[in-house]
């Protein structure tokens, strides 16, 4: 029997009932009356255990189930976030092999979670090459409390040190709100908070993956001169948002209150004065600013002092959207593709980056109705440039599974 994933969208405001609603929804899509695998995503705003129940009460209680808060949800014809938004895929296959693995304690042991995450993965008995969707809890402490983040870097070096070489694979840090509240993810029938999740997936299946960009350098290359885990202290050896403020000018309309979420340093991996390529890029996302140190506070903990980055500026290329999802489709050949997720960084939805189209929307035209689609809204995007599993900020992967 071919795989069959079908796509359900909720925005009903009580729990149980978008989990349901959703459930239901997403079995219609593909005319199924049973799964073996639920793929579920929900924003904060809802009850993790009454969506689970909602769930369950449609699907029964045999499917695997994963999933997390998201800030939004995308699917072949519906988008929105910062409301009561629940995706759900359901996925019936007699040939792909359904593998989920999970570690907790996140805080302040990412790299150690790393690694026995990636143990679990290696002692996996697999058929044919693994497909790996990594999702972890991005949030520690919401804005009001103090904005922490787990961070992605050692979780995937952690992951790296015990697998080696990545197969095909893509994660996301997972948030429920701009607000940073507390985030809840679903493993079975489980509900944990700080954990990291491994989604694997073999068989005849495999998982095509694209990254969508969005920024170009606005600047030319400049030294990190002391950062300290997140905080970027100095560039140039100047105080960092000084050195912010001069590479915006005298004319930008932007003050330190403003860097956060808009301010954007880039890593290029590739040929520093060659032709600008997108691919070679890892952009790092200023997730808030530190006043009394005169710093940036970065998304990850990747900035070292000697690093040479380029302040990028947003450029998201309506027409590049879709060419690049066009492409990823053409990669697949004779191969028969049955599901699409796009995992979309928050910052990139218009109502954060001030365009007046939704890039998202892009990808849901690209895919049309040939494939179901997924896509929640992240808080760090996980993917491979050139071999190395990388966290990026400010982008949106694509991932096509085919059989």
């Amino acid at each position: 029997m071919p795989t069959t994933v079908g796509v359900g969208y909720s925005e009903h405001a009580k729990s149980y009932e978008a989990g349901a609603e959703a459930a239901r929804a997403a079995l219609k899509h593909a005319d199924l009356t049973a799964c073996n695998l639920v793929l579920v995503f929900g924003a904060e705003k809802h009850d993790p255990v009454h969506v689970r129940d909602g769930i369950r009460a449609v699907v029964g209680p045999l499917p695997r189930l994963i999933g997390g808060y998201s800030m939004g949800i995308i699917t072949n014809d519906r988008l929105g976030y910062d409301g009561y938004q629940v995706g759900v895929a359901v996925m019936s296959s007699g040939s792909v092999t359904v593998d989920m693995f999970i570690e907790t304690g996140l805080v302040g042991n990412e790299y150690k979670v790393g690694l026995a995450l990636g143990e679990q993965i290696k002692r996996g008995q697999y058929s044919g090459t693994p497909n790996v969707l990594l999702m972890y809890d991005s949030v520690i402490r919401s804005a009001a409390q103090g904005l922490v983040l787990n961070t992605a870097t050692p979780l995937v070096e952690g992951i790296s040190r015990v697998i080696g070489s990545w197969p095909p694979a893509a994660g996301v840090g997972m948030m429920g709100s701009m607000q940073w509240n507390p985030t809840f993810q679903w493993f079975d029938d489980r509900i944990e908070q700080h954990s990291a999740m491994a989604l694997v997936l073999s068989g005849g299946v495999r998982m095509d993956t694209i990254i969508m960009h969005g920024c170009r350098p606005a600047s030319g290359y400049h030294t990190i001169t002391k950062a300290e885990g997140p905080l970027v202290l100095e560039i140039d050896g100047k105080p960092a948002l000084d050195a912010i403020a001069d590479l915006l000018g005298p004319d930008s309309d932007k003050s330190w209150e403003d860097y956060p979420l808009f301010v954007t340093l880039g890593v290029n991996k590739g040929d520093k004065f060659g032709r600008f390529k997108e691919e070679d890029y890892a952009n790092r996302l200023v997730m808030a600013v530190d006043q009394e140190r005169r710093a940036l506070v970065m998304f990850e903990d990747d900035l070292k002092p000697g690093f040479d980055v380029q302040l990028m500026r947003r450029s998201i290329d309506f027409d590049y959207i879709g060419r690049r999802t066009d492409e990823l489709l053409g990669r697949l050949g004779g191969r028969r593709p049955f599901f699409a997720l796009y995992i979309d960084c928050a910052g990139r939805a218009s109502a954060y980056c001030g365009t007046e189209r939704e890039e998202a929307a892009e990808v849901q035209r690209a895919i049309g109705s040939r494939i179901p689609l997924l896509g929640m809204y992240s808080g760090v995007e996980i993917a491979k440039v050139g071999q190395d599993m990388q966290a990026l900020d400010w982008t949106g992967v694509l991932c096509v599974f085919s059989e």
